[in-house]
C-alpha cells in the first residue's frame, strides 16, 4: 500500500481542457482523447469537457477515463485550483486572455493547441498543425509543424490495409467537407463532377456536422450512375479504404488523408482555411483554393491530372508518406511528458 502511494505521489497530473468549436470541428476533441489515453499508462489524466452535447461525450467512450464536464471559467477554475496540476493542455476553441488569467496561478505550465486567440500568446506554448506559411512575427511560443495532428488508431490501421494505389474500375472519388461545410462546398463539387462525362463512382460523405439539406443532394446523385451519398458520424474515415482520389477541406481532413496516403484535391471552406499551409503541392495535395470561388473547370482539371497521370497520384501518395505522419503519437507524447517534467527548451522539432 505505502509503495502504491508513492508511486501515485511521483506521477504528475495532466489536465486536458477541450471545448467543441464550429470552425475546427470534432477534431480536437479526438486529439484530446488520443493524447490522454497514450498519457494514461503513466500519469494521473483529467479531462475536463465543456458541456456541448451527447456528441462531443461520444468521442471519449473508449476511454477508462469520462470527461468531468464543466459550463464556464469560473466552475473550471474552483477545480483546476483543487488539483493543482503540473500539466494544462486545452485544445478546441480559441481562448480569450482571461481564460488563462484565471488558471494560469493554479499551474505553472499551459500548453495549447492551434490557437488563435488572444489566449494563445499567455500559453507558455501553443502547438500548431493549422499553420500558415512562416512568418517573421510568429510568436515565440508557437511550436509549428506537421507533427502537431494526433493520429487515431483507426486511421493507422488503414493506412497498412491499404495495399496498392491501382485506379478501381470505375476510379472511385469520396467527396468529404468535414467541420460543417458553411458555404456547402459538397453541393457545388457534386455538381461539377457530374458534368464529366467519363465514367466514375462518386461517394460523398455526410456526417454530423453537415448543415445544409441532404434532399438537393440526393436530387443530384439520382441523376447519375454510381454516385452515392454515405451518412456516418465517421463517413470519411469509413471510406478511405476504397477512394482513389479524395476532395476535402483544408481543415484538419487532409491530415487524415495523408496518413493513408491517398491523391487529394482541397478547397477552403473560409479564409482561415485558405491560409493553411499543410495540403499544398509540396505536401502531395492540389489546392484549388477558397471553394466557394472555384470554377468548374480547375476542380475538372485536377481530377483529370489525377486519373489520367500515375506518376502524378504515385508522386502525392509519397510526398504524404514522407511526412511520417503515423509517428506523430510518439512525437506528441514526448513534447507533452518534458512540459509535464519541465525539461522544455521551445526547439521546434
Amino acid at each position: 500500500m505505502h509503495n502504491e502511494l508513492s508511486v501515485n505521489t511521483l506521477k504528475k497530473k495532466i489536465v486536458f481542457i477541450v471545448e467543441h468549436s464550429l470552425i475546427k470541428g470534432y477534431y480536437p476533441l479526438e486529439r484530446t482523447a488520443i493524447l490522454a489515453k497514450l498519457l494514461n499508462t503513466e500519469e494521473n489524466i483529467y479531462i475536463f469537457l465543456k458541456q456541448t452535447g451527447p456528441e462531443a461525450i461520444e468521442i471519449f467512450t473508449d476511454l477508462q477515463l469520462s470527461p468531468i464536464l464543466f459550463d464556464n471559467y469560473d466552475e473550471l477554475k474552483m477545480q483546476i485550483r483543487n488539483l493543482e496540476p503540473d500539466l494544462i493542455v486545452q485544445d478546441g476553441k480559441d481562448t480569450l486572455i482571461e481564460h488563462i488569467e484565471q488558471l494560469r496561478p493554479y499551474c505553472k505550465t499551459i500548453v495549447h493547441f492551434d490557437d488563435f486567440g488572444e489566449g494563445g500568446q499567455l500559453a507558455d506554448c501553443n502547438i500548431v498543425a493549422l499553420y500558415e506559411e512562416m512568418r517573421e512575427n510568429t510568436a515565440q511560443n508557437i511550436l509549428a509543424g506537421t507533427y502537431a495532428f494526433a493520429v487515431k488508431d483507426t486511421l493507422k490501421t488503414i493506412a497498412e490495409e491499404r495495399v496498392s494505389n491501382e485506379l478501381s474500375n470505375p476510379p472511385h472519388i469520396v467527396v468529404a467537407y468535414e467541420d460543417g461545410d458553411e458555404n456547402n462546398l459538397t453541393y457545388r463539387t457534386l455538381r461539377h463532377l457530374t458534368q464529366l462525362q467519363i465514367p466514375l463512382k462518386i461517394t460523398v460523405a455526410i456526417d454530423r456536422e453537415y448543415r445544409h439539406s441532404v434532399e438537393d443532394l440526393q436530387m443530384m446523385v439520382l441523376s447519375r450512375r454510381n454516385t452515392k451519398i454515405f451518412k456516418d458520424d465517421q463517413a470519411l474515415e469509413k471510406l478511405l479504404q476504397e477512394a482513389d482520389i479524395v476532395i476535402c477541406n483544408a481543415n484538419y481532413t487532409p491530415y487524415k488523408v495523408a496518413t493513408v496516403g491517398i491523391p487529394c484535391i482541397t478547397a477552403a471552406q473560409n479564409e482561415r482555411e485558405l491560409n493553411n499551409a499543410f495540403p499544398r503541392e509540396h505536401n502531395g495535395f492540389i489546392h484549388l483554393g477558397l471553394g466557394r470561388k472555384m470554377k468548374q473547370s480547375n476542380i475538372q482539371n485536377a481530377v483529370m491530372e489525377l486519373l489520367l497521370h500515375e506518376a502524378r497520384r504515385e508522386r502525392a501518395v509519397r510526398k504524404q508518406f514522407e511526412l511520417e505522419i503515423t509517428d506523430n503519437n510518439d512525437v506528441l507524447k514526448s513534447l507533452l511528458l518534458d512540459f509535464a517534467y519541465e525539461r522544455h527548451n521551445m526547439v521546434p522539432l
